[in-house]
């Protein structure tokens, strides 16, 4: 009997110490973790800081990165030692942002031939064959839309002082280069530029504001600064203003940051009148990363786009790019208290089943020396045994019912999120529409815009031109595939499209302007490498008030029409368009077709109508459609009323019609009268 006791307690003793191994030992099947090393050159400029928490909160998107983060401030001989100390303790792969051309070169060097891949971002180094991607924007062609801004806003003889970066940095270099090599092409620039001052600030807004101040002391006769970046030209603008000459002199950054102390809002309140939008190229390397990392294809050289802001558009961006700014610092907060709120539920899970496991050795052990020495209670024993399995069960119950209610409660904590940020994203998308305060100086206009879930897949889009003797006005009604959150993100991508085809391209002609937003959505969103098959349906219409005092429409469409109320017969028409989409690999069946202008001349008190397919869709409890044909018979009946009224009247048709049945699409319905 002792020896069959002996037995089982060497056995009890050998299972305890096996789950204790086990316990120890359950994180060793987790998903792999890359560590991805970034060396920045500096964490001084707001642009800098925004970088780096925009690559933390990708990383922690992407969910199995360790960014492991070091900062050089300035100095090259310290970013060389945090690149050997990133590739001694193990890197997966290295991003790097260059303190200069050349000092840093070897460092990157030694570590691409150790076999970890190198990322450059925003600056290069001297030997294109030492890393292995390059991310960021031409700051040569920065330096020349610099140059063509200024030449726009400046009187006729320009005086500049140019404020430097880092001497030896490549964005200095290039963007010194770009400036002043575009202000000396005959033909290129029509006002004669004098350089009158340079100033080496470092990219600091601090130096910036010393150094001008002490300038401005000696001299204030010259009228642009022209700034290698925003922390700079802030710092120069509160000097300038001190003095009491800013309405004299003019400054143009670089960088936009949409923070309190960024380069756009500095624009919104006219501390410059000028930036333009230097992208960090944060997303692009995380994602390029992840695709090296996995050894899928990539590209080698990834070129950011880039435009000005000025006070037409910073205020829309600013608000735009400021809650995704405020996005990402919530995501990395919310990291952070989930690994420790994991941490601690790891610690607490070990623990209960080191209990348990104890708990079953000490019960085993304890009926051995029962069994030894209390052979006479056996049933006492036995009952023991009863009472503890009902109770281990009723705590289990417990257990399990207290989890569930905590499932429970972070599902509704969950929706709440998610519904807060789609009405959030909300404000966002109506901040970017035209407004019909801004549609009223030019037209009278009534706009129904009914989104189907919270925000839209459908957007118009407005702009007014004046020059000297005409003004030319772009209106539109677009609708992209899908509604909800899907659609509004293709509406994003719309308008920012023909903001910069329109704004900065400078294309004006309806055809072409469908021509280069059907070639940049395909684009965007890779349609000829995926099966993605996203597009939109749009009527554009160009309408110019001529020197002589004649309206003329210029119009083209990707399958949608647009319908006049001839004010001189009385006549409603329906304008036919191109019956080619915009985007869509599969979707699009139509691609021979091509877009081409169609011009009208029109009459003081013409109304024109624009509309997606939305409200013709809409469907009542006789599951009938409503169609552009009441539409067109509503507008008919409607056409006398003033343009406030006539939109009332749309409205109550479409209510009395539609019953409470649910919304199928998103409606968008858009009307002008000519004045």
């Amino acid at each position: 009997m002792k020896r069959q006791s002996y037995t089982i307690i060497v056995a009890t003793l050998l299972v305890l110490v096996t789950a204790f191994t086990a316990v120890m030992c359950s994180s060793d099947n987790e998903e792999k973790v890359y560590k991805v090393g970034l060396s920045q050159c500096a964490d001084d400029t707001q642009w800098r800081k925004q970088m780096t928490r925009r690559l933390r909160a990708n990383a922690v998107q992407e969910g199995n990165i360790e960014l492991i983060v070091t900062n050089a401030d300035n100095s090259s001989a310290k970013q060389v030692r945090d690149i050997d100390s990133l590739s001694a303790i193990g890197i997966d792969i290295l991003l790097v942002s260059p303190n200069d051309v050349d000092s840093i070169t070897d460092a990157i060097r030694r570590i691409h031939n150790k076999g970890i891949p190198v990322i450059e971002i925003d600056r290069k180094t001297s030997d294109s064959t030492a890393f292995t991607c390059f991310i960021g924007a031409s700051n040569f062609h920065i330096g020349i839309e610099a140059a063509k801004l200024a030449d726009n806003m400046c009187p006729k003889i320009v005086d500049f002082v140019e404020l430097f970066g880092q001497k030896t940095a490549s964005a200095t270099i290039e963007r010194s280069r770009g400036f002043n090599e575009a202000i000396n092409k005959k033909g290129f620039i029509n006002k004669k530029f004098n350089k009158v001052h340079e100033l080496y600030c470092n990219f600091s807004g601090k130096e910036g504001y010393e150094k001008m101040k002490k300038l401005l002391e000696t001299d204030t006769n010259f009228n642009l600064i022209y700034s290698h970046n925003d922390d700079m030209a802030i710092g120069a603008s509160k000097a300038i203003r001190e003095k009491g000459i800013k309405h004299k002199i003019y400054i143009i950054g670089i960088d936009a940051v949409p923070s309190e102390e960024g380069g756009i809002l500095a624009v919104v309140n006219g501390e410059m009148d000028k930036t333009i939008l230097y992208p960090n190229g944060s997303d692009e390397a995380i994602a390029t990363a992840m695709k090296i990392l996995k050894g899928e294809p990539y590209e080698q050289n990834i070129q950011l786009s880039t435009f000005p802001i000025d006070t037409l558009n910073a205020f829309g961006l600013y608000k735009q790019l400021n809650s995704s700014q405020e996005l990402d610092e919530k995501l990395i907060k919310q990291d952070a208290n989930v690994k420790s709120m994991t941490s601690r539920i790891s610690t607490q899970h070990n623990i209960i089943l080191l209990i348990v496991i104890m708990l079953a050795g000490a019960l085993i052990l304890s009926i051995i020396i029962m069994r030894l020495y209390a052979n006479n209670k056996k049933q006492n024993t036995i009952l023991c045994e009863q009472t503890a399995e009902i109770l281990a069960q009723k705590e289990e119950l417990e257990s399990q019912s207290v989890y569930l209610s905590q499932i429970n409660e972070a599902l509704r904590r969950s929706k709440e999120n998610t519904l807060g940020s789609i009405r959030y994203a909300q404000t966002i998308q109506s901040a970017m529409l035209p407004t019909t305060a801004d549609m009223d100086k030019v037209f009278k206009t009534f706009v129904i815009y009914m989104p189907k879930d919270i925000v839209s897949g459908d957007f118009y889009y407005f702009h007014s031109i004046k020059y000297d003797e005409r003004e030319v006005n772009f209106i539109s009604v677009i609708d992209c595939t899908g509604h909800g959150v899907p659609g509004a993100f293709m509406s994003l991508i719309g308008i920012n499209l023909l903001d910069q085809i329109i704004k900065q391209q400078f294309i004006h002609s309806p055809a072409e302007i469908l021509d280069e937003l059907n070639r940049n959505v395909r684009k965007m969103l890779r349609q000829e490498e995926t099966d993605n098959d996203d597009g939109m349906e749009a009527i554009f219409c160009k309408i110019e008030k001529l020197a002589d005092g004649r309206r003329r429409l210029t119009y083209e469409g990707a399958k949608f029409p647009v319908h006049r109320y001839n004010s001189q017969t009385g006549e409603i028409i329906t304008m036919k368009t191109s019956r080619k989409g915009i985007g869509g690999k599969f979707r699009n069946r139509e691609s021979s077709v091509t877009f081409t202008d169609k011009t009208e001349e029109l009459n003081i008190g013409d109304r024109l109508y624009m509309t997606s397919d939305g409200i013709g869709d809409q469907n009542n409890y006789e599951r009938k459609r409503y169609t552009i044909k009441r539409l067109l018979d509503a507008i008919k009946q409607s056409v006398t009323m003033d343009i406030d009224q006539q939109k009332n009247f749309l409205l109550n048709d479409l209510n009395g019609f539609k019953g409470d049945c649910d919304q199928r699409d998103d409606i968008t319905v858009l009307g002008i009268e000519i004045v």
